[in-house]
This record gives structure tokens, sequence and C-alpha cells, in this order.
């Protein structure tokens, strides 16, 4: 009888061993995954760990005035559009509720504070004081730390998905771990170099986050379905709502879970639908807080420029053709990655019709690829169609067919389909190699050389195009040589280069600065080329045109394409009042090679489609009278400007002044010297041409008056 009782226990006492050993050799073979990706991790990004910020980190990071203040701006992060700290910066005397009612540049606006209560935080307790080329504070900030903590959360990312697929593709006992099915699609995911921009942009990491939280709320619901253990469902409905928090694609995931439990287990997702629907109660909570400080829909109005709206001017058809266009362009990058841009603005894709090629083919790919993931579904539960559910559905909110997105395509839009891709090719190495060759060693050999050319070939691009990445500088001067025909991206490569010829160092070298402005000027004018109406570009013609030799005319001639495309542009209007006051002390020096003549043609353009512009009737008054001697249009010009409403300096006056003395109006002369000593009063030449008027006009003592005050004040001065 003892030994019958002490059976079981022994019986006990080697399954508890075998348990122990199992969950070490577990742990053992978890732990060498992780560090594996994580030494990759940094082998792929490491390069990008002294790249400054680039792109739309300006508008996230450096220029926003919500995330620059740190912790304190994080309740106005959480409150407005995810743009409108950036938006404050550029138009100042708003608030942040008329910059959120008027910029609506792309429908619906954009909700993901998530980001930018993480760069806030950074700033808060490790930015750094960042200072121009004058030495004055730019910004905060610490893009070492950013780009660190976007490699880690890369890392951390894969790392849920290897642990998401470890569970829905058991490890067999006799497959080595590196040749496991979830430790290859996770290497293929790590180093695909589609990537790149989620991870080398700093404010790609919005994209990264969404992903996180979305395999989080996947790899939890599995857990609860098979434990039932409560604090799973709370920690994937909080993972799922992170997600959304970070970027509004997490919301693809409540039809990726329910199908990844259709495939992969054995719970029912009909029976499961109360567990399921929290998940849709999370979304919806999310959606309700994105619609009360958003708005909630319906009444938008569709940006009407191109660039914000790049099928304007399409037609149905040609929209939709253009999408499945687009569509197979990412097939096309997730195999061969190659070139790769951040720029898919107009006209790098061009709007065709159902007639091109480039449209119909991919529509009957994607349809069968529909059909064949319907059919896996309902029949097979195979990974081929469990991977095109994966790829789709995810990409259907980037695709443009439901909703605009305000540009063709981009390749951080794949970043979470791009999963779909990379676990269809790790099954077909995995599941048919052993089946070709039946030699299960050399069969190893040969998946390990596969996966070496592939992750070499990876790996080498993406290290390679991280490079572009550095900077602004480099991004755009790199992305412009691949994306030719967009006009955003030769605008961006003329604008920056413009920036850097403005610097002292190349200030004082004539050749350099010289050569650096022709470069801009060249990109820019291919910008106008391409979008007649872009308005950033013609503002930018008119800076680089003043730039360079300080053409005045030709730079007053783009700062008037712009009013007549968009008449109340603050940024040209300003521009072009300063090269007005600017030129009068440049004409005739030798500065320009304008005559007066060719500048008074471009202020006509400008008060052509700015009749109130007053600066401009002010130039053309003077030059017609200072350098055309014709004082009868000198004197109708500066009449027309003295009506118009604008600052009206003591300058004006004394211009004024001039002219109606020189045609014989002394009563209106001495009016307008007197207002000009009003604004003025310590400019002894107009107290000079007071007395000299008041001499005209036979009040001699006002007039000894005035001119003994202008002797006084120049000796003064002397």
């Amino acid at each position: 009888m003892s030994k019958a009782k002490n059976k079981p226990k022994y019986k006990q006492t080697v399954q508890a061993e075998q348990k122990q050993i199992v969950t070490k050799k577990k742990f053992c073979f978890d732990w060498k995954v992780f560090l594996v990706i994580s030494i990759l991790a940094f082998v792929l990004y490491g390069n990008t760990l002294n790249h400054d910020y680039a792109l739309d980190d300006a508008i996230v990071i450096t220029n926003n005035q919500f995330t620059q203040k740190g912790v304190d701006g994080i309740p106005d992060i959480v409150k407005y559009d995810t743009f409108v700290g950036f938006w404050l910066t550029s138009y100042k005397g708003k608030t942040a509720e008329q910059i959120q009612e008027e910029k609506k540049l792309v429908a619906g606006g954009r909700y993901r504070p998530l980001s930018l209560v993480t760069f806030a935080i950074e700033i808060e307790y490790f930015g750094k004081t960042i200072k121009d080329a004058n030495g004055n504070v730019a910004y905060k900030g610490n893009p070492f730390l950013s780009h660190f903590i976007n490699i880690l959360l890369y890392l951390f990312t894969v790392w849920i998905l290897f642990l998401v697929l470890k569970r829905l593709f058991p490890i067999e006992k006799e497959k080595k771990w590196y040749l496991s099915l979830p430790f290859i699609v996770s290497l293929l995911f790590l180093a695909h170099p589609i990537h790149t921009e989620a991870v080398a942009n700093i404010k790609g990491r919005d994209e990264i986050m969404t992903l996180m939280g979305s395999l989080s709320a996947l790899l939890f619901m599995l857990k609860y379905l098979d434990s039932k253990k409560v604090y799973l469902l709370v920690l994937s409905c909080l993972a799922l709502f992170l997600g959304l928090l970070s970027k509004e694609n997490a919301i693809t995931f409540l039809a990726v879970i329910p199908i990844t439990v259709h495939y992969f287990t054995k719970h029912k997702v009909l029976k499961n639908w109360k567990v399921f629907s929290l998940l849709f109660t999370v979304a919806g909570i999310f959606l309700l807080i994105r619609g009360a400080i958003l708005g909630f829909g319906g009444h938008e109005e569709v940006a009407q420029e191109i660039m914000n709206n790049p099928f304007l001017h399409a037609s149905g058809a040609e929209k939709m053709a253009t999408i499945f266009f687009t569509l197979w362009i990412y097939i096309k990058l997730l195999i061969f990655p190659h070139p790769l841009t951040y720029d898919y603005y107009p006209n790098q894709i061009e709007i065709i019709n159902w007639s091109n090629p480039g449209a119909f083919l991919p529509l009957l790919v994607y349809l069968a690829m529909g059909i064949y993931a319907v059919y896996g579904m309902i029949k097979k539960k195979d990974v081929f169609s469990y991977s095109i559910w994966f790829y789709i559905i995810p990409l259907s909110v980037v695709s443009n067919i439901f909703f605009p997105v305000g540009t063709f395509m981009n390749e951080r839009f794949v970043f979470i389909s791009s999963i779909g891709f990379c676990l269809l090719i790790a099954w077909l190495i995995y599941k048919y190699i052993p089946k070709l060759i039946r030699n299960g060693q050399s069969s190893n050999y040969l998946i390990l050389l596969i996966l070496t050319v592939i992750l070499g070939l990876y790996s080498f691009k993406t290290i390679d195009r991280n490079k572009a990445w550095k900077n602004d500088l480099t991004l755009f001067m790199t992305d412009v040589q691949v994306s030719t025909n967009s006009a955003k991206s030769n605008c961006s490569a003329g604008g920056k280069l413009l920036e850097e010829a403005q610097k002292p160092e190349y200030k004082t070298n004539n050749a350099i600065h010289d050569e650096m402005c022709l470069k801009a000027i060249s990109y820019l004018e291919r910008a106008v080329e391409i979008y007649p109406e872009y308005v950033d570009a013609l503002n930018l013609l008119g800076n680089a045109y003043y730039e360079y030799n300080y053409d005045i005319a030709k730079s007053l001639h783009y700062y008037a394409q712009v009013l007549k495309y968009k008449k109340y542009h603050t940024i040209s209007y300003t521009n072009a009042r300063i090269v007005m006051m600017n030129t009068i002390g440049l004409m005739g020096t030798g500065a320009t090679q304008n005559t007066a003549s060719d500048v008074i043609k471009s202020c006509q353009e400008i008060v052509k489609v700015q009749p109130e512009f007053g600066e401009a009737y002010h130039l053309i008054g003077t030059l017609y009278g200072k350098y055309l001697n014709n004082l009868d249009s000198a004197w109708i010009y500066f009449e027309k400007a003295n009506t118009c409403k604008f600052d009206k300096n003591a300058s004006f006056y004394k211009d004024l002044g001039v002219v109606s003395g020189m045609t014989g109006k002394y009563s209106e002369s001495l009016t307008y010297f007197l207002k000009a000593i009003e604004l003025d009063p310590n400019d002894p030449q107009t107290y000079y041409n007071v007395g000299v008027t008041y001499q005209q006009l036979g009040d001699l003592n006002n007039a000894a008056a005035y001119i003994s005050k202008s002797n006084e004040m120049k000796q003064q001065q002397q």
C-alpha cells in the first residue's frame, strides 16, 4: 500500500521537473531571440543616433509650440488637433481655437496626441537649447535621445510581434530556434527597408507606437481567451486605446484580432462577441473623444489645393484607377524596396485612367487576393489567406479608397501591412523548402542561405537609406533625385538650399552663395513647372531672386503670382513690402541690374491683383519721380498710395511732400512735410523742406524759423 501511494508522488515530481525544464528552455529561447532582435535593431538603425531632426519633425517637435513647452504643453496637446501647435508658430496673433477651425488641410483632421506627449516629456527633462546661425534660441530638443527611443520602441514592437507569432505558430521541437517561423518573420520585418521612414524619422514614432499598442492588444486578447484572467482583457483594451491615441490606424485591429482568433484558436468569435465588443467600446470612446475635439465630420470641405488633395482635378474613375496603381507600387516596394523616397506628391504619381495597365492589372491582383482571402477564411484557414488579411485590412484605411489621406501614398503607410508580406515570405521559405529538399540538414542550410541573402540585402539597403534622413538638406537633396516629378520635392530642395545659402559661412563666399542660389532657383522653377499655382514655390522664388543679385523685378513678379492665386498670402505680402522698402537704396548702386521700368512693371503686376497694396503705389511713384523724371505719373501713384490703408511712415510723407512741391502743389506739400515731422521729428532735411515750402507760400517768418531749426539740428548731429 505504501508503495502504491508513493507512485503518484513520484510521477508528479517527474512532471514538475519536466515542466521546469521546458520553462527554462522556453526562457532561454526567448532570451536569445530578444538579444538578436536588440543587437540587429541597433546595427540597422544605430547610424541614425547622430542625425538631426528632419521633415515632419518640425510639425511635431521643433516648431510645435505645445511640444516646446514640455510637460506644460501636454494639456494643449491632448486638447487640439495634432497640427495646431505647429500652425501657432506660423500664424501669430491667432488663438489655438481659430487655428483649429481654419487650418483643416486634410479631411477629418489629425488627432494623434500620444507621440507628441512623449516628445514633450523628452524636452521637459532632457531638452537642450538649440540656437540658429545668428545665435538666437531656435527651439529645444534632443535628437539623439529621440532617435534612441525610436530604436528602442521599434525593437520592443518586433519583440511583441515575435511573441504573438510564437503563440500562433508554436515552435516545433525538432526545429532550431533560429529556423522557427516566428523568428524568421520577426527578422524580415525588423530589417525591411520600407520601415526606414517610420524609424529614422523621429515623427514616425506614431507609426511604431500604434503598432506596438495594436499587437499588444492582440497578444493580451489571445492570452485572455486561453486563461480567462480579467486583467489580461483590461490590458488588451488599454493597449488598443493607447494605440489609437498614437494613430487612428489601430482601429483596423478591431478586424485583425477576431480574424486571428478565428484562424489560430479553437475559440469561436461569435461565442466571444461580448469580449470583442469591449474592444469596439474602447474604439468608440476614442472616436467620441476625437470627435469632440475635431468635430464629428460629415460637413468638412475637401481641401481645394492639389498638394493636400492630389485627386482634386481627377474624375471618380481616374481617382480609383490611380489608387490601384499606388496599391501596386506598395507591392513592388515590399518585394523590391528600391528606390525609396519620402515624396509621392503630385506629379510623382500621375493621374491615370482604366485604359492604363498600371491600373487594370493591380485591380485584378487585388481582386484575386480578396477572393482567396475570403475563401481561405471560410474553408482552409491557411497562412496565405491570413497573410492577405493582415496586409489588406491595415492598408485599407490609408489607401484613399474610403476617405482621403492628403497624398497619393507614403512608404510608412504599409508599416503595419508589411507584417502580412513578411509572414507570407517566411511561410514560403519555412514550409516549402523542406518539401523540395527532403534532407533535413540540407534544407536547413538552404533556408539559412536564403535568409542570409535576403537579410543581407535588406540590411544594406536599410543602413544606406538611413543616411538620407540625417537632416532636411540631406533628405531633400537625396530624394529630389528620385521624386523628380514631384512639385513638393523640388520645392523642398530649393527652399532648403536657399536657406543654406543665407547662412553666414556661405553668404561671405560669393561664388558658393551664388551657385547655391542658382541651384535653388532651378529646383523651384521645376516645382512651378510641375504645378504653376504652387504658392510656396512661387514665394520661395521671390525670395531666391532677391537673395541672388537683388533681382527686384523678378522677385516682385513671383510675389505677384502668389497674390494672384492667394490674395491674402501673409508671407508673400510681407516679403514684397520688405523688398519694396529696400529697393530705393539699391537702385542705381550697381547692386541690382534692374532698371526703374523693370521694377515698375512688377509693381504694377502686384497692384493688378492686390489693388490696396499701398507700398507698391508708393514705390512706383518714387521710381517715376526720382529715376524717370515723370512727375505727373509720380503724383498719380502717390495719390493712389495715399488712399490705401497701410503703414504710412515718415518716409512716405516726405516723398509725397517732395512730389507735391515739385509739381507746384505747395499747400499739399506743406501738409505732408508737417505730417512727416510728426512721425519723425529728428530729420533736419524735412525741416528744411518745410522752410522752403513756406517760402513758396510767402510765409517768410515760418520759413526762416524752420530753416534755422534745420541748421541747428545739423550742427548738433555733427
